[in-house]
């Protein structure tokens, strides 16, 4: 099912093309595109099919990348590293939660609130606990290509995604950082 055909108008303009520019790259003519906005003909499916397909392309284009929003060098613990030196990296960086890694690969996360759990739990001895021990699940991988549209809908459900390129960790993106971009 295609969008409303009023859309072309307002998504032409946000893109900060003319009609005749439209036109030329989705591969119709001027005159339908300006008899679309008018309102005087319903296009066939085929050629309102072009046209949202040619303005989704534009906007993708438009669109920010994983690479560009995100920030690294990415700090971490390992999952052998006590608890205490958890605690510590988060309070040395200013964050609240970092990955856990495992030669390498993400196998968690620890936070805060994870090692505030653990502690309240049992007795814990955050000299010899390991920071394993009070991980919760990893944070979420993704491409540097990815655009920012999937990355704002992945922090719906995570506090942050990682930026994965040929297997090494390149980046990091925390909710703060979309919104970062959105003030910019």
């Amino acid at each position: 099912m295609l969008p409303d055909l009023r859309e072309i108008k307002a998504k032409r303009l946000n893109a900060g093309l003319t009609q005749s520019q439209l036109a030329s790259q989705s591969g119709v003519s001027q005159s339908l595109i300006a008899k679309i906005e008018a309102g005087s003909i319903e296009p066939s499916y085929g050629r309102a099919k072009k046209l949202f397909d040619c303005l989704k392309k534009l906007h993708a284009k438009q669109e920010k990348t994983a690479k560009e929003i995100m920030t690294g060098p990415v700090a971490f613990v390992e999952a052998d590293d006590s608890l205490k030196k958890a605690i510590k990296a988060l309070q040395r960086h200013g964050f609240s939660q970092i990955p856990v890694l495992s030669k390498g690969r993400p196998v968690g996360s620890i936070s805060e609130k994870s090692i505030l759990a653990k502690i309240n739990s049992e007795k814990v001895d955050v000299e010899k606990a390991r920071a394993d021990e009070a991980m919760e699940e990893a944070l979420p991988s993704i491409q540097p290509n990815m655009p920012e549209t999937a990355v704002r809908q992945l922090l719906a459900f995570s506090s942050a995604v990682l930026v994965v390129n040929k297997g090494r960790i390149a980046g990091i993106i925390t909710k703060s950082d979309l919104l970062k971009q959105m003030i910019k």
